[in-house]
């Protein structure tokens, strides 16, 4: 991670959040760094920055930190008074998955960003249901997703990958880079500027950490060999790691995804598949699976080659994602509740009995 601490205003530190900071009380104020097993790396301005816990917060509110997040941060008189996390402000946006586990909830991979950069290699064929699948979750996040195409001295005709991605992702800018000729490095740094935020996703071996040390001007993050046998990369970054540049603005990267599942992606499934999503509006049955009902919107764009099947077929798959996501959540938060019912309904008999005894013990008297 960047050794640079800068001052709090540089990391978009507000007068708005200021007030907040002071209703909560806050010791110090910052804006965190990194995460990592219920701590966190926090900026706190004049060069400084702190470990705060965070395991307490979690619990009271069901939040934890992510990187990015604005936080007021107290010390714990009763753990030697070390730095808790003791509120975090609302997010602006959030670039999140589905966690990995059974239980349906979501992880939070960035926080306050403007842009995401979904990027892809340029090394391999351009895989266009991941790219789908991360461009629903860069539009979901509410910040503006980026397409980079990295590695762009290793291919021929890198304008040919951009026209078949804009086809797919209508109004998302795409740009062909590469850090070692510097093809389109400024076009990127024009959106890193000032107090604006980024977030990096893809794949690892695309060339994440690498784009960070360009833009910084050194070597922040570790980078690492891709393997020749399969074109994959070794995972050298391992944490979600807020840097700031040193000339202004702040880049997130992440470890590479390989699979990542959707949280609760509905605005992001509608901008991702804007003519789908319109069409299905127009289908002759509101319950039209698409597959062969008669006057379906849908079938007819494919029909009048509007847009291809496998891009239907796509958007019909992460939408049965998303449906069975929200059928989970609501089966598991019913066995919540139910359990949560019981435990109160055991207490109050355990109470009833406490009761009862002590009436018989004053009987007797």
């Amino acid at each position: 991670m960047s050794r640079l601490a800068p001052d709090l205003p540089s990391l978009g530190w507000t007068a708005k959040l200021d007030k907040w900071a002071k209703k909560n009380d806050a010791e110090l104020r910052g804006r965190v760094a990194r995460t990592h097993r219920g701590t966190c790396v926090v900026f706190v301005g004049d060069n400084n920055v702190v470990t705060a816990t965070s395991a307490s917060i979690r619990t009271n509110t069901g939040l934890a930190p992510a990187t990015g997040d604005y936080v007021a941060i107290k010390s714990d008189e009763e753990n030697d008074g070390e730095y808790l996390v003791a509120a975090i402000a609302k997010r602006r946006t959030a670039l999140a998955r589905r966690a990995p586990g059974r239980i349906p909830e979501p992880q939070i991979l960035a926080a306050n960003i403007d842009d995401v950069f979904v990027m892809q290699g340029m090394d391999r064929p351009v895989n266009f249901p991941r790219l789908e699948r991360l461009l629903v979750i860069a539009w979901d996040s509410g910040a503006e997703p980026v397409v980079l195409l990295t590695k762009a001295d290793q291919v021929p005709d890198p304008d040919s990958a951009i026209k078949a991605i804009q086809a797919i992702a209508p109004g998302v800018k795409c740009l062909a880079i590469s850090t070692h000729s510097g093809r389109n490095i400024e076009a990127v740094q024009e959106r890193i500027h000032g107090t604006r935020t980024v977030a990096l996703i893809g794949l690892s071996g695309i060339g994440k950490s690498t784009l960070v040390n360009a833009l910084s001007g050194g070597e922040v993050q570790r980078t690492g060999q891709v393997r020749a046998v399969d074109g994959r990369g070794r995972h050298t970054t391992v944490t979600r790691d807020l840097i700031p540049l040193p000339g202004g603005g702040i880049m997130v990267d992440t470890p590479g995804i390989r699979e990542i599942a959707l949280w609760e992606a509905w605005d992001g499934l509608t901008k991702t598949f804007p003519l789908i999503s319109d069409a299905i509006q127009h289908c002759r049955f509101s319950d039209c699976t698409h597959q062969g009902e008669p006057d379906c919107a849908v079938r007819r764009l494919i029909r009048e080659r509007v847009v291809n099947k496998r891009r239907v077929d796509h958007y019909l798959k992460l939408k049965a994602e998303l449906d069975e996501q929200a059928e989970q959540k609501a089966d598991f938060e019913r066995r919540a509740e139910s359990r949560a019912k019981v435990s109160a309904e055991e207490r109050s008999d355990k109470r009833g009995n406490k009761r009862s005894k002590s009436a018989r013990r004053r009987k007797r008297r």
